[in-house]
């Protein structure tokens, strides 16, 4: 059976809310779609929260529900129009289906190529940067996962945060394949993580010595890529701060962020892991969230 991730037919799936990060995954996702040449399908939910959305008491569950699958059905029809208004040779389906979006999403996302989320949807909490929603496909979708907070920018780099795990190797493929599509370099960042001042000040040989580490390991987690992809110029960073604040300091002039859900510092069980999740939150362009996946799955 051909895996989703290697399958050319394999629809890049968004889900949709008529929120506005919905919205603006929805035009990421066109670009996608366009740009690897695949099918897109659009996707709610409609869950069994009535107490949350019932505006009085007096509202019976049916009128509820009703009322909820009318609301997802006008979502996704207003993304299929925009999408097809954005580009009409697309193809696109829309998709309402049951249950909760978080329990939605995993299930499409064990046949979609990728899967395309807003940052927060309208149940988000003002603060929460990262909503319930969009972790729960981070860590739990079977395919590469883009989170989408803002107006996705079209220039500026790739950015893919580097360490020495082994899902470290998935994302630096999927920046580089991404990085191919887009026509655009691969900048590779690796946060040391010294954040205390008498570290770095009182000893300038540790320093010096865990810079050229870092370098190495580099070097080595991006070999056979640059060979892969002749096209694709690389750039490679170390910094002193921790992975997070470096890849999201390096995010600011690029068009995507690829992370790997946990990297070396994980454990199991913790799906997605505080640089993944930190990253996530707050940088300002769309990110790829990568989980393990077949030897060829690259794009």
């Amino acid at each position: 059976m051909t895996h989703p991730l290697t399958d050319p037919q394999a629809p890049i799936v968004v889900g949709v809310d008529g929120s506005e990060c919905s919205q603006m995954a929805v035009d990421w996702a066109v670009g996608a779609c366009l740009r690897e040449k695949r099918p897109l399908r659009v996707l709610s939910a409609v869950g069994t929260v009535p107490y949350a959305y019932a505006p009085t008491a007096m509202m019976t569950a049916d009128v509820v529900m009703g009322a909820m699958q009318a609301d997802a059905r006008r979502a996704v029809d207003a993304a299929v129009n925009h999408v097809r208004d954005l580009a009409p040779d697309l193809h696109v389906d829309g998709r309402v289906v049951g249950g909760t979006p978080q329990l939605a999403l995993r299930h499409a996302s064990g046949e979609a190529h990728k899967l395309v989320v807003g940052r927060r949807g309208l149940g988000g909490v003002r603060g929460l940067l990262l909503g319930s929603v969009s972790a729960d496909a981070a860590a739990h979708a079977e395919c590469p996962v883009v989170i989408v907070g803002g107006p996705p920018p079209t220039v500026g780099p790739v950015v893919v945060g580097v360490d020495a795990s082994p899902i470290s190797v998935t994302a630096i493929a999927h920046a580089f394949a991404q990085a191919d599509l887009l026509q655009t370099s691969v900048l590779a960042v690796h946060g040391i993580g010294i954040t205390n001042a008498p570290l770095r000040g009182q000893d300038d040989t540790v320093v010096t010595n865990l810079r050229t580490e870092a370098e190495e390991m580099l070097g080595e987690m991006l070999a056979g890529f640059p060979e892969d992809y002749p096209d694709v110029k690389i750039e490679r960073r170390v910094g002193m701060g921790s992975p997070a604040a470096e890849i999201v300091d390096a995010a600011a002039t690029a068009q995507l962020v690829v992370v790997g859900t946990r990297g070396r510092g994980g454990f199991r069980g913790l799906l997605l892991g505080s640089t993944s999740r930190a990253v996530a939150q707050v940088a300002p362009c769309p990110v790829m969230v990568t989980h393990t996946a077949p030897a060829q799955a690259t794009t």
